[in-house]
This record gives structure tokens, sequence and C-alpha cells, in this order.
């Protein structure tokens, strides 16, 4: 997981053990942690401060104890390049 900026917004960017890169606002929606700093488990990024999990694909919570979902992004890959699309 890597820490990014796009558009001005603080991202998470996710490598995933599918093979494919996710983009969630890294700022977690139970306290104000970089979820970046996390952990990766499967699909969900734990944040470091109090354990609450996400959905990379989603924004779901999967473990408590936020219970608001992160938003997410659309990626795309060309190359070696990576967008995000962030709304404006």
């Amino acid at each position: 997981m890597k820490h990014v900026e796009a558009g001005g917004t603080p991202i998470c960017l996710a490598h995933a053990e599918d093979g494919n890169f996710y983009a969630l606002n890294d700022v977690c929606t139970h306290e104000e942690f970089s979820l970046s700093d996390g952990e990766l488990w499967g699909m969900d990024v734990e944040c470091p401060q109090h354990g609450s999990r996400f959905n990379l694909q989603t924004g779901k919570v999967t473990g408590l104890p936020a219970v608001i979902p992160a938003k997410t992004y659309p990626v795309k890959v060309e190359g070696s390049d990576i967008y995000i699309e962030v709304p404006d």
C-alpha cells in the first residue's frame, strides 16, 4: 500500500492479492488516521490506529469500530502508469 495524492485528495493505493490495484480515501472514517500506514489483509485494508477494516473493492466496513464506509475510486492501469479517477 502507498499514500498518493490525486487531485488534492489523499488516496490509499493498494496492490491486492488478486493482482489488481485499488484506491480508497486514505483517511479512516472512524478517526483521522492514514489507512496506507496500516496493513493489507486479503482484500481488506486495516487502519493502524484502532483496527477498523475496509474492503478494497467496495469501501464497505469489514471490521469495527468504523461504521461509515470508505470512499473508493476507479483505477485504470496503462502500462506502468496508474490513473485514479477522483471527482472534482
